[in-house]
């Protein structure tokens, strides 16, 4: 028996689809599932073997246990992120405390974990991995565009990201065989719309990972890092514990705390969907009296069904059965160095948001500016303005134009600390802002400065518009006197 470890490295955002409450949002896995790595060793099988249907080695190795593929999980900062054990909880207004409801009850208010996190000795580091969502367009496969409102929403992991699994090999000698299959450094297309804008990754193969130690006396706690089938005496899924102790040699459970979830698959070459599993979710535990007597052996192959799918995989050194509370802290490390790319699509929209919010600000502004102009103008000045100040180009030369008996009006009027006149010019040169025109956005700025002129002009037609319904209402108060 040996084992090899790999890396995949994400080139693009990639996309691992999992089941979703809302019909129009496909959400991705923090993790790489077995099933999607024997799915991807047993395609480049066929396509460096130049075969149409699997020969009695692919069926060996992939199909019947010959080699056990493991999920892939996210590592940060030399830290491997595994599913959070779902004993952990964190204090609600000590959010830094950890609490291992399998070792010790809380009586403090406690709030749920970040979902994958690594934990070292007494302290459990958090990982938040970054991730975009982008809009798409349903495409009509017979006339190949797109139908018209139906849109949906993919949630992907971003490109940078590295994920480590290993690979378990019954017979040493396939070694060099699953190493011609996959060759390191390959770049490789997996996961949902794999075909078009997303899943590009590469493969590297690395050297052997080193195990946490595991206690060989007392109490131990044993952690699910994948999602693990347990059959009952009829051959069903079952959640029934006591099926589990069917497969501890020589232990017993004492305590566990765990989660319960639903499985199917799809078999692509087939077309047909596997048929769904009762499972333990990942990061369900439970504490022993002892170790196993088998306990290698579901170390290396797995505990309960299908495990070379990448089920079952099981850990004994993740929780220790001393450790009452933990210190939660967050990896220093983000998981990507690359930058961050806004989809045109995206930008086009975003930038659209910014700009009618800009228009509303810039709306208030105006009706404010007006109310706050004493005292005001006559209409027929007001009209004339309006007019002459639709030309962006000449605004300044034709308010220095004005006849002297419009600009003593305008000087005689003020806004604030400044007459009318030089209020207007301000706005119309630009020396005075209206607002913002940049809008940072994910590190990023977006530029909004060829709005100013589109503006500007909005700023004086409100502007104007309130000086005349400030002249009416005035005209209505001294005939009501």
């Amino acid at each position: 028996m040996k084992q090899l470890y790999y890396t995949i490295t994400t080139l693009e955002p990639l996309i691992l689809t999992q089941q979703s409450d809302d019909p129009n949002m496909y959400e991705t896995m923090e993790y790489i599932r077995g099933s999607i790595i024997q799915g991807l060793f047993a395609q480049n099988y066929l396509l460096i073997k130049k075969l149409k249907k699997a020969d009695s080695e692919f069926t060996r190795l992939i199909v019947r246990g010959g080699c056990y593929f493991s999920n892939a999980y996210p590592v940060s900062n030399n830290r491997t992120f595994f599913p959070t054990p779902k004993s952990l909880v964190r204090e609600k207004y000590n959010p830094e405390i950890v609490h291992d409801l399998l070792n010790v009850p809380t009586k403090e208010q406690n709030k749920s974990m970040a979902s994958i996190t690594a934990i070292e000795s007494d302290n459990v580091y958090s990982l938040t991995i970054r991730k975009e969502i982008r809009l798409h367009g349903q495409i009509n496969d017979s006339k190949r565009i797109s139908e018209e409102g139906i849109l949906f929403n993919y949630q992907s992991i971003s490109e940078g990201v590295t994920f480590l699994g290993h690979l378990t090999i019954e017979n040493d000698l396939d070694v060099e065989i699953i190493k011609e299959i996959i060759p390191t450094r390959k770049e490789i297309r997996i996961g949902r719309s794999s075909t078009s804008e997303y899943g590009k990754v590469r493969f590297d193969w690395v050297s052997e990972n080193q195990k946490g130690e595991t206690a060989h006396k007392g109490d131990v706690i044993l952690t699910l890092l994948s999602d693990t089938i347990i059959y009952n005496d009829d051959g069903f899924s079952t959640l029934d514990l006591k099926f589990i102790g069917d497969y501890l040699m020589g232990s017993n459970i004492i305590s566990s705390i765990s989660r319960k979830d639903r499985i199917e698959g799809f078999l692509n070459i087939w077309k047909l969907r596997k048929p769904s599993e009762n499972v333990y979710a990942a990061g369900s535990s439970f504490k022993l009296d002892k170790l196993p007597d088998n306990a290698e052996q579901l170390l290396n192959y797995g505990l309960g069904e299908r495990t070379h799918e990448g089920f079952g995989q099981i850990t004994f050194s993740l929780q220790d059965p001393k450790v009452l509370n933990y210190a939660l802290r967050k990896d220093e490390h983000p998981t990507t160095n690359e930058q961050f790319v806004i989809p045109d699509l995206t930008l086009s929209i975003l930038k659209s948001a910014c700009f009618q919010r800009q228009k509303e600000i810039v709306t208030k502004k105006a009706l404010e500016d007006a109310d706050k102009t004493k005292p005001g103008i006559t209409n027929h000045l007001i009209g004339k303005l309006n007019s002459m100040l639709q030309i962006r180009e000449s605004r300044v030369t034709n308010l220095e134009l004005l006849r002297k008996p419009a600009k003593d009006q305008l000087r005689k009027s003020h806004y604030e600390n400044q007459s009318l006149f030089e209020h207007l010019i301000a706005i119309s040169d630009g020396s005075r802002s209206l607002c913002s025109h940049s809008f940072p956005v994910e590190g990023q700025i977006i530029d909004l400065s060829g709005s100013i002129p589109e503006l500007t002009q909005l700023y004086f037609e409100q502007y104007f518009n309130q000086l005349r319904r400030n002249n009416k209402n005035k005209d209505e108060r001294h005939e009501r006197r």
